[in-house]
């Protein structure tokens, strides 16, 4: 005669009320919080590369819609794993595996180490989501949801429940991202091209043999200290508070060898930190800066070499220790 352990219901239990948090409490919270993180930065460098180049493929040229739409799809499997826990497990692996995904192109695909962009810009590195996120997801799966006997599951309830959320939340995420982003001014040099919303370079590798005069980045930096078209020189657009930016001057540049423009990026559509500004030891570069406005998505510092006028290397994230562009 077989026998039953009485620690078993306990222990079945037990899983299916650890599960049922995971699906209904944690996991819902930890994506709100990613989503509410986005909405409140309101600038597409919250997007990890892979998600903007896909965008690009797909057509998206405005990096504010394509953010609101991703913080909206968050928002409504949210939604789902809140007040509808028929699909609440459902819910919560779709995310979590889309998540992993992501994380896993973004570090192998795209050797992004650093930040991705899952809290908004300042935000844990892609190692260690990747590993809460795995780790949740597993639990998930071991971890089946006990049936939910609440009254307010129940019917229609939780239809209502999760669409009233899934609407708030949505006109959260416009106001937020969308009705918050402000259209530039137009370029102010004569046959400059006017300023976008955003921009986020993803032809570097078409610069090469290419006039500085047909690259849009160059007609919207806020005048050029000195002539570009005659001899070797080096463009650097780096930002004021970037610590690579500082390591690659102080490697390179304390005394250049050839003519060298830093262009400065503002921080934000606002303008630039110059409180955290690095101290730059480039006494003898030539510096300018981007014009004001645009959310620029630049991966820092992006180094261009010029022969003549014409962009002979460009590069974002120019590693100081074996730099790229750093020909002459």
């Amino acid at each position: 005669m077989t026998e039953t352990s009485p620690s078993a219901p306990k222990q079945n239990a037990f899983a299916g009320w650890l599960g049922a948090i995971l699906v209904r409490l944690i996991v819902p919270a930890w994506i709100l919080f990613g989503a509410i993180s986005k909405v409140q930065g309101a600038t597409p460098k919250s997007l990890p590369r892979s998600i903007l180049d896909a965008g690009g493929v797909l057509g998206f040229e405005d990096h504010f819609l394509l953010l609101a739409l991703l913080v909206g799809i968050e928002f409504f499997f949210v939604g789902f794993m809140l007040f509808v826990p028929k699909f609440a497990r459902l819910a919560a692996v779709v995310m979590l595996g889309v998540f992993l995904i992501v994380l896993a192109i973004e570090m192998f695909a795209y050797g992004n180490y650093e930040s991705c962009g899952c809290f908004g810009e300042k935000s844990l590195a892609p190692t260690t989501m990747f590993a809460i996120d795995f780790l949740l997801l597993i639990s998930i799966v071991i971890f089946k949801p006990r049936i939910s006997i609440c009254v307010l599951d129940k019917g229609n309830r939780s239809v209502i429940g999760a669409t009233l959320f899934i609407l708030l939340a949505w006109f959260y995420t416009a106001s937020g991202i969308l009705y918050s982003s402000k259209t530039p001014p137009p370029a102010n040099a004569p046959g400059s091209i006017p300023l976008p919303k955003s921009w986020y370079p993803t032809d570097l590798g078409d610069w090469i043999g290419k006039s500085i005069d047909s690259i849009e980045l160059f007609s919207w930096v806020n005048g050029w200290p000195h002539d570009l078209h005659t001899g070797k020189q080096y463009v650097i657009f780096y930002s004021l508070t970037c610590d690579h930016c500082e390591a690659l001057l102080y490697a390179h540049f304390e005394f250049p060898r050839f003519p060298t423009t830093l262009v400065a990026i503002p921080e934000s559509t606002e303008g630039f930190n110059r409180d955290g500004a690095f101290e730059n030891p480039c006494f003898d570069c030539a510096k300018t800066e981007l014009a004001v406005g645009p959310d620029w998505i630049v991966g820092t510092p992006l180094v261009v070499a010029i022969d003549d006028g014409i962009v002979t290397c460009a590069v974002e994230n120019e590693d100081y220790e074996v730099p790229t562009c750093l020909m002459w």
